[in-house]
């Protein structure tokens, strides 16, 4: 028994080194595993540090700027676009729930390409389709190119008018500023900006996004819809309202 104590005492002594060194290296490894995870936090949080010194919507007001130059021109008439106007309504606004018949009111607003205020009378013998959309909503970025589409592919008809408003602009949002959003989706008729307040769309008893109504010639109202149309659906109203136009006898 002497020899095997004398025996397992040596092995012992041999054995505590190693045993020391790889708990030496396991604390250095779990050491350098730690460090990593505190750096790695500290570069995950650059963004947000970034984001907080410098607002989103200064950022987009920058290059809304420089592509607003760029748009401007290519252009090429010196007219600066822009994003709101005046707007001044002449009449009753149309209220949200109204039926048909409503006698819509006229309206004097400017164009988005920076030319003089338009002054539009709804009974002034011209049938008009008037679509309203928010350069932010979901719905109206499908529906712009959509519309544009059935209109490039259909042709945009004489019988009748077809207008664009942009209301609601919020800088910050997704494809700010709307005048280069209608330009890239190539919209063909005219387009009238809202003020501030967005009184033109309420004006018109918007209840939601995208919006059209139809105007007879003599300014009733004959249709209202919210909500996406289908092309099969847009080219039904354009077919309602030509049919709506005065008959030359």
């Amino acid at each position: 028994m002497s020899d095997l104590q004398e025996q397992s005492s040596t092995l012992n002594e041999n054995r505590n080194p190693k045993i020391i060194l790889a708990s030496l290296l396991f604390a250095v490894a779990g050491l350098a595993i730690f460090l990593g995870l505190i750096f790695s936090d500290n570069d995950n949080s650059s963004p947000d540090s970034i984001s907080e010194g410098i607002p989103v919507t200064e950022i987009t007001a920058q290059q809304s700027e420089l592509r607003s130059s760029e748009v401007e021109t290519d252009n090429g008439n010196g007219d600066s676009l822009r994003e709101k106007g005046t707007v001044e309504i002449f009449g009753e606004p149309i209220p949200i729930d109204a039926e048909i018949g409503y006698l819509a009111p006229s309206f004097k607003a400017q164009l988005n390409d920076g030319s003089e205020s338009i002054t539009i009378d709804p009974a002034d013998g011209k049938v008009r389709l008037i679509g309203f959309f928010a350069h932010w909503c979901p719905h109206c970025q499908r529906e712009v190119p959509r519309v544009t589409q059935w209109l490039e592919e259909n042709g945009v008809p004489t019988e009748i008018e077809i207008l664009a408003v942009s209301t609601a602009v919020r800088e910050g949002t997704p494809n700010y500023p709307p005048s280069e959003w209608f330009i890239k989706e190539r919209w063909p008729t005219d387009i009238f900006v809202d003020n501030e307040d967005n009184d033109l769309a309420t004006a018109f008893g918007l209840a939601g996004f995208p919006y059209w109504v139809l105007v007879d010639a003599t300014g009733r109202v004959m249709h209202r819809s919210s909500g996406e149309l289908s092309e099969e659906q847009f080219g039904y109203l354009v077919e309602l309202a030509i049919s709506l136009t005065p008959q030359i006898t």
